[in-house]
């Protein structure tokens, strides 16, 4: 048995067993309120983090700054190798000493255009977190919302189950809760 196979089957174990421990529970308290057993569902939560309107502006607002930044550095590269190519014209007619610091400040510009992409990578990428942590939040409410107005014991995600029936998945109808509630998310323009 290859380590991979070995993996998926300790994870499918540790999924029934997790299954199990909610369940139980579940299906005694199901008992006792006259249910025949626990009410589960299941969600599609890639699905939702990948399609909803709020997710998919959000990225295209993203992907947009990114691009008006990517203009912007390659405006500047331009510019320092310009002055690259200048500076290799006048290295004859400098002393070793003037050309090392010209050299020196050339490269010293270099880095801060590096750390500039570096910075503008990370703030973007933490804007992003930040929007998404916020359709998180508004996904588990929903989610909330829509097992206590059908009675559900149990929603699971979709990537954990292996077979369902249609009418369990509840992934449509939060999909569409959630881009009715939060429809958009406003990504602030980072601060340099």
């Amino acid at each position: 048995m290859h380590r991979h196979d070995r993996v998926s089957l300790h994870t499918a174990i540790c999924c029934v067993l997790w299954l199990f421990s909610i369940v139980t529970p579940v299906a005694a308290q199901s008992e006792a309120e006259g249910r025949a057993g626990p009410v589960i569902a299941v969600i599609d939560m890639q699905r939702i983090l990948r399609e909803s309107l709020a997710v998919t502006q959000m990225q295209q607002q993203i992907e947009e700054l990114r691009q008006a930044y990517q203009a912007e550095f390659r405006e500047k590269d331009r510019e320092l190798r310009a002055n690259d190519q200048e500076l290799a014209r006048e290295r004859s007619n400098l002393s070793a000493d003037d050309f090392a610091q010209k050299r020196q400040e050339m490269e010293r510009k270099v880095a801060e255009i590096q750390r500039g992409v570096q910075q503008r990578r990370r703030s973007l990428d933490r804007l992003f977190g930040q929007g998404m942590g916020r359709v998180r939040e508004a996904l588990i409410t929903i989610v909330n919302e829509v097992a206590a107005e059908r009675d559900i014991d149990v929603v699971l995600a979709k990537s954990t189950v292996v077979a369902v029936k249609q009418d369990l998945d509840i992934t449509n109808e939060v999909l569409a809760r959630l881009d009715a509630s939060l429809p958009s998310i406003d990504i602030p323009t980072p601060q340099n």
